[in-house]
Formats: C-alpha cells, sequence, structure tokens
C-alpha cells in the first residue's frame, strides 16, 4: 500500500498478480514443480513472493451451466436468466476473517476483482453482438449494468463487514493491440456513468480503484482516470504500451506489471534489459513491476526462478 501512494519502501512488493497459464504450471510440474502444490497461495510461497489473497464477487451462479443459454439476444431472455446471476450467497465468512486476521497482521495483501461495465455485458451478449448493442440495444445494456452496480455495491457493503480489500480490480479488457474497441463517445454515454457511481464507495473506504484491461489502453486512461479510477494493469508491451510514457502523462497514476513477458525465456541479460527498462519507474513509486500478463508455457521452470530472483534484486535496487 505504501508503494502504491508513493510512499518510501524499504523494497518493492514482489508479486505474481496473474497466476500461471494452466499449461505453464503443467510443463513445470514435469520440471520439478512439486505436484501437491495446487494452490496459488502454496506456489507464491514456494517461489518466494510476497502473499496476497485474490476474491471475486460472484456475478455469476457456479452451480448453474450457462450453456445453451448464453449469449442471451433481448431483454426477456436476460430475465429469464437473472435468477442464476448475482447470487445472494456472496463468500464464505469464516475464509474472509482467517484472511482479515493475515491482513491486518501484515501477513497478505487482498486484492478483489469486479467485473466491468463493458465486460459484463459482453460476456452475456457475445462479442461480436455487444459491439452492436452499444447501438441497437442500449437499454438492454443499460439494465444489465444498472443490476451489475447494484450487486458490486451490494457485494462491496457485505464484505466490508469483514474484510476492506487494499484494492480492487475490474475485470474490463476494453482495447486490443491498436487502441480502444470503442471511442470516447460510447465509452462517456454507456460505461462513464456507472464507473462514476461506484468509485465514490470505493474511496470513501479507502480502497484504491484499478483497472485490468489488456491491449493498448494507453488513450483509454484518461477517460477512467475521470471517473476516479487510480490506476491500471497489466500494461501489455506487446501491444505497444510504453511505462514510461504513461506516468509522464499520466504522473500521479497506479501501475502494476509492464514486465514484457517475452523476454522471459530469453537469458538473464535480456530480462535485465527489461528490468532496466523500468527501473526509472520503479524508482518514482506508485508502481508494483509484474509480468505483463500471465507467463507463458514456453517459460520453463529454470527461467522463472531466474525471473523471480531478478525481480527481487531490482525491488531492492529501486529504493537504494
Amino acid at each position: 500500500m505504501r508503494t502504491l501512494n508513493f510512499q518510501q519502501v524499504d523494497r518493492l512488493p514482489v508479486i505474481e498478480w496473474a497466476p500461471w497459464w494452466d499449461k505453464t504450471l503443467a510443463r513445470w510440474y514435469e520440471e520439478g514443480l512439486p505436484s501437491t502444490l495446487t494452490d496459488m497461495v502454496d506456489i507464491y510461497r514456494y517461489f518466494g513472493l510476497d502473499e496476497h489473497r485474490e476474491i471475486w464477487a460472484p456475478t455469476f451462479d457456479p452451480g448453474f451451466d450457462f450453456t445453451g443459454v448464453l449469449p442471451v439476444t433481448n431483454e426477456a431472455e436476460y430475465i429469464s436468466i437473472k435468477e442464476h446471476l448475482y447470487p445472494e450467497k456472496l463468500f464464505e465468512e469464516d475464509v474472509l476473517r482467517d484472511i482479515s486476521r493475515r491482513q491486518r497482521s501484515g501477513e497478505c495483501a487482498v486484492w478483489m476483482v469486479m467485473l466491468g461495465f463493458f465486460f459484463f455485458p459482453r460476456h452475456l451478449l457475445g462479442i461480436e453482438n455487444h459491439m452492436l448493442a452499444f447501438y441497437d440495444k442500449p437499454d438492454l445494456m443499460s439494465l444489465m449494468n444498472e443490476d451489475l452496480l447494484s450487486f458490486n455495491l451490494k457485494y462491496l457493503d457485505k464484505l466490508c463487514e469483514i474484510l476492506v480489500p487494499d484494492f480492487i480490480t475490474f475485470a474490463e479488457d476494453m482495447s486490443y493491440n491498436k487502441g480502444s474497441m470503442i471511442s470516447r463517445s460510447i465509452f462517456e454515454k454507456h460505461l462513464a456513468p456507472f464507473y462514476r457511481r461506484i468509485t465514490p464507495a470505493l474511496h470513501e473506504r479507502g480502497i484504491i480503484a484499478i483497472l485490468d484491461s489488456d491491449g493498448d489502453i494507453t488513450e483509454p486512461i484518461g477517460w477512467y482516470l475521470e471517473t476516479g479510477i487510480d490506476g491500471f494493469l497489466p500494461l501489455e508491451r506487446q501491444a505497444g504500451v510504453d511505462i514510461g510514457y504513461l506516468r509522464n502523462r499520466y504522473p500521479g497514476t497506479r501501475f502494476i506489471g509492464a514486465f514484457d513477458k517475452m523476454t522471459m525465456n530469453k537469458g538473464e541479460n535480456r530480462m535485465r534489459e527489461e528490468f532496466e527498462r523500468l527501473l526509472p519507474v520503479m524508482k518514482q513509486g506508485g508502481y508494483i513491476p509484474g509480468v505483463d500478463h500471465q507467463t507463458p508455457p514456453g517459460v520453463s521452470l529454470s527461467d522463472y526462478r531466474l525471473y523471480v530472483s531478478l525481480l527481487k534484486e531490482y525491488a531492492k535496487k529501486a529504493t537504494e
């Protein structure tokens, strides 16, 4: 939290915010990762990473098979599946109380994930129909996002009775490798009003709001900042995202990620070059370095061990 708030630290956090591909873990089990390690937190500990816990707001009923009912095509179909959305049972209180205890003692950070107002309708409507719905089904889009907003606020209230997350990410994924999938005018009409209504509820609890969008998020960062979003991840290098440019253009904004995952199987010198690229921003604070998305299966177990050792080295170097 001190890092994200631009405060002095003895070293930067050493975390893996996006756990590894299943194919990556399958490879690592063959290369010596103990097969008994299947829980993400246990794997964090194995590699000597700082512990954090991720809590998802359960927007979809995990006991219902949505095959055959998604995508929906109209309001009636959406209404027909609402009983399987926004579940009443939000979490296991005993589990949360244990996580809260560990958070208060400084043993772990807590990160909550909510679905964003671009991501959720896309999941319900399907990718192509979602893009068209901004124009031909705006009322249906608004209904879905009003329901999502109500659920997210309800979840936040209930969760914070037990545990206040350190930061929250909105799963959004509204950019691709050439930029935003929508125009600013569409954003302002269909997404911004909902973010402007939920970010105050986060800030009044001291929760940092971070947007999770793959692709080139360079231009939309400014749009989201105006709605109260505080930070962004994963900052994918293959989409042309340059964290040095982002820091200069958006000073005071928090960032997580940005380490080019495509360097991870190219040896120590190449990975050091990548850390040197990130180091000036690491020294400024407000930034937690990490893989710019899930570690791909082309990275061996020994490659990843080397990456973690270099991450620890530069996490300390950034404060010297």
